[in-house]
């Protein structure tokens, strides 16, 4: 019976790890509670249709941004702007890495569309944890779209430390947006109840302002707000007459926190012991006790203390419950840091580049680290918005866009403490990822993934089947290919850890222990349902893109296109079977050399037949079957030979070097098909390379083959018969419920292809035009033998500025970003 277990955050967040007990959809097991973050670096966030998407993907912990390696399957989606999933990837992870691309249809429509990456285990947690980002696609005409502003702005108030006090002095943050959310400049006032003017704020343009308030006793407080020329009215948040205030002051590398109550609060507050508690990505750093003098207290917090990041410092009263709450950034120095070096700063088209990335300590000493790479033509590719240090630092940490979160990190940015200090007191007052936890109740419903799972159930006329013997035969998996469970007592069978990639044809079959078919397979593993997608305006509200930057790379996309510039990926497919005289099967390759085909015609009369193993066993002249173990084989010199499978033209799903009991499993699969379900059988005998299983003596011991005589060599050493069965099935024949068989088709692991990279020291180009936008993309960067990593590429024909950005984390957890320019000339 399937366990719940419901853990209360407030509780227990706080604990890296808890062992618990989960609900699953495989047998329980236990796991323990830890959170994790999933980041994708792109090799840029504008494309054109037509396009390819390269990104990499690094899962990490949530509370201390190391790799880690709990998860091996993360899913990646590319979602329009109507919420619609128009792409889905599921990419095995090593490490905590992987990688990964998108083909954009050269239909798609042009619009904000979004990646969304996840693991099976954020889900337990909503969606704090899953990873988004936005993409826009252009094309050379950008369309007109109306904002979606319609509607009555909104003024938000974010009082320092939670709430205004009557008669003391508060900080307080204010928001301008509109009815969409999004931040807006305005100006405004604010009045009190006797209509006097008591502060005044101006936003900036993403919103945000700040302005002091002293609440007096009595009276309430009206804004005045100005968006362009028409005036709005909203009330600030009521003021409290009895209690605590929280303000939080910087100086250097301390952080003082200042308590204070106003008088009416002072006889409640006196004889108690507060507690002022920081907490950094949901752990205790920091814990002091305190008691008021008169009516106010100091805390000295020095900030080595706590680790970089958001630190949310929460005030208690003396029964703990929480008064006051103030999020802040702690900017340590970084203990690791990324250079990244060019031999100069001009470069002509098509030169080679030579890139060194080093990552180093604050002594210089070297760091592992694994990173990626693009180098995109900075005329084509604005500046992104975002990355990792961003991401994991800052937006991760809080709810909602966070709009240009990089500049927070910018040390060229004069501003950027007290930008930073403002985006917390606004947007992160409301939406602090860990506060919201600690707030709410944890149901883990979904366990962490070693590999692909299949499921499913076996039922018969009076219900669920236990002790089914079920086999699942898959073909293409990397670490098996003949796997063996038994049914539960409610007929349920799991497979777990598959590592299947690309699209997978899977067999299940249920016997009993005399090996006959047994109760209706169904796999219900295929209907898996996916997380809740929010709804996005499709507008451009936020993709403020430049005509001519657009126009260039749609054009630098057509052009790729038409002259056959593409990625270029060598794929493991299942084999086309074009040439009947010489064919290619998966491990050799075949030739007819004359022998004539047995080509079998199923009729009405041959229905009689139950299986298609016994129809081939009657109506061919050739084939035998083992009475010991209904294998099916045909004669050749003496040796029993097992024939290949031809199923609908395509190779079958095994080797003459399998083991014997994949070749059987995988043979009887289809052997045992009902003849009904099979058109047209035809038997091939051919010579092919040495095998294990179709071997035949020296020539001299054959003068009669056919193969002799047309001057071939068979010798044992070099060539054998081989027999081959072409099967034509119908299009329904593993549609039908039989007993004890089903089968699907499933989509594993993605293959990320590779990307396309021009070897401009070839004698003859390749190419007569090169404009690509991204130049170079490099998912697999490492740092881990001795700090140091060697990247080259060429350049392209345009004359240009390109801009390089290195983003990628240390095995310690420290974030790392580097950019680098050069021209073109």
């Amino acid at each position: 019976m399937k366990k719940i277990i419901t853990l209360f955050a407030c509780a227990l967040l706080w604990v890296a790890v808890l062992p618990v007990q989960a609900q699953t959809k495989a047998p329980n097991k236990e796991v323990k509670l830890f959170f994790e973050k999933i980041y994708l670096h792109t090799d840029r966030q504008y494309y054109a249709p037509g396009d390819d998407i390269w990104y990499k993907a690094y899962l990490l912990n949530a509370q201390d941004n190391r790799p880690l390696n709990t998860t091996k399957s993360l899913y990646v989606e590319l979602i329009a702007p109507t919420g619609k999933v128009m792409s889905r990837e599921i990419i095995l992870l090593s490490e905590g890495l992987g990688k990964g691309d998108f083909t954009i249809p050269d239909t798609i429509a042009t619009g904000n569309y979004r990646l969304r990456a996840y693991t099976n285990w954020m889900r337990n947690f909503g969606d704090n944890f899953i990873f988004e980002k936005q993409i826009s696609i252009v094309r050379s005409k950008i369309p007109t779209v109306a904002a979606n502003n319609t509607g009555t702005p909104v003024t938000r108030f974010f009082p320092e430390g939670g709430a205004l006090v009557t008669g003391i002095s508060t900080l307080v943050a204010v928001k301008t947006e509109t009815a969409n959310g999004k931040g807006v400049a305005a100006k405004g006032a604010i009045l009190s109840s006797t209509g006097d003017t008591v502060a005044s704020f101006a936003t900036d343009t993403l919103g945000m302002g700040l302005f002091s308030l002293l609440p007096l006793n009595g009276q309430t407080y009206q804004a005045k707000t100005l968006y362009g020329a028409k005036l709005y009215s909203n009330s600030l948040p009521a003021t409290l007459n009895n209690g605590l205030a929280l303000k939080i002051y910087r100086k250097d590398t301390t952080l003082y926190a200042v308590i204070t109550c106003n008088e009416q609060a002072q006889a409640t507050y006196a004889a108690q012991t507060l507690t002022i508690k920081a907490r950094s990505f949901g752990k205790v750093t920091y814990n002091q006790t305190l008691q008021l003098k008169g009516n106010t207290a100091a805390v000295i917090i020095p900030t080595s203390q706590l680790p970089s990041g958001i630190a949310s410092i929460t005030l208690y009263d003396g029964g703990l419950k929480p008064n006051c709450e103030r999020l802040i950034y702690i900017d340590n120095p970084h203990k690791a840091k990324l250079n990244i070096s060019l031999s100069k700063t001009t470069y002509a088209p098509r030169e080679q580049i030579n890139i060194d990335v080093k990552t180093a300590d604050n002594l210089g000493k070297p760091v592992d680290a694994s990173f990626s790479l693009t180098a995109v033509d900075a005329a084509m590719v604005p500046v992104e918005e975002s990355d990792i240090l961003a991401y994991l630092m800052l937006q991760s940490e809080l709810k909602g866009e966070v709009r240009y979160a990089a500049r927070y990190f910018d040390t060229t940015n004069v501003q950027r403490q007290k930008q930073l200090d403002l985006l917390l007191l606004t947007q992160g007052w409301r939406d602090f990822v860990w506060k919201r936890l600690a707030d709410t109740s944890l149901t883990i419903s979904y366990l962490p993934e070693q590999g692909i799972s299949i499921s499913g159930i076996v039922k018969d006329k009076k219900g669920a089947v236990p002790n089914a013997n079920i086999t699942l035969i898959a073909p293409k998996a990397s670490n098996g290919r003949l796997f063996s469970a038994k049914t539960d007592v409610q007929g349920k069978y799991y497979f777990d850890n598959l590592l299947l990639y690309g699209q997978q044809s899977l067999r299940v079959n249920s016997k009993d222990v005399k090996g006959k078919a047994l109760g209706i397979i169904s796999i219900d593993s295929l209907s898996a349902k996916y997380p809740a997608i929010a709804k996005s305006a499709a507008d451009y509200t936020h993709a403020v893109v430049n005509p001519a930057l657009t126009a260039a790379l749609v054009k630098q996309v057509t052009l790729s296109k038409r002259q056959g510039l593409s990625d270029t990926m060598i794929r493991l497919k299942d084999i086309q079977v074009t040439n009947v005289n010489k064919q290619v099967l998966r491990d050799q390759t075949i030739t007819s050399l004359g022998y004539k085909d047995e080509v079998l015609v199923v009729k009405e009369e041959d229905k009689r037949y139950n299986t298609l193993r016994d129809y081939i066993q009657f109506a061919s002249n050739q084939a035998r079957v083992d009475a010991d173990n209904d294998r099916l084989y045909f004669m050749a010199d003496g040796k029993k030979i097992t024939p290949r499978i031809i199923i609908n033209n395509r190779d079958a799903l095994f080797t003459d070097n399998d083991p014997i009991d994949v070749i059987n499993t995988i043979a009887n699969s289809y052997y045992d098909l009902p003849v009904t379900s099979v058109e047209k059988v035809v038997i091939k005998k051919m010579i092919g390379g040495p095998s294990l299983l179709a071997t035949v003596p020296d020539s001299t011991n054959a003068p009669t083959d056919p193969a002799s005589s047309a001057g071939v060599s068979t010798s044992s050493k070099s060539l054998g018969v081989v027999f081959l069965i072409y099967l034509t099935l119908k299009p329904s024949a593993f549609n039908k419920a039989a007993p004890g068989a089903t089968q699907a088709e499933i989509n594993g692991y993605y293959e990320a292809r590779t990307f396309y990279k021009p070897l401009y020291n070839r004698p003859k180009p390749e190419i007569k035009l090169d404009a690509r936008a991204t130049l170079h993309w490099e998912a697999d960067g490492s740092t881990r033998q001795n700090g140091n990593s060697h990247i080259n590429y060429y350049n392209s024909d345009s004359k240009t500025t390109v801009r390089i950005v290195v983003q990628g984390i240390t095995s310690t957890g420290v974030p790392l970003v580097g950019v680098k320019t050069y021209n073109i000339k």
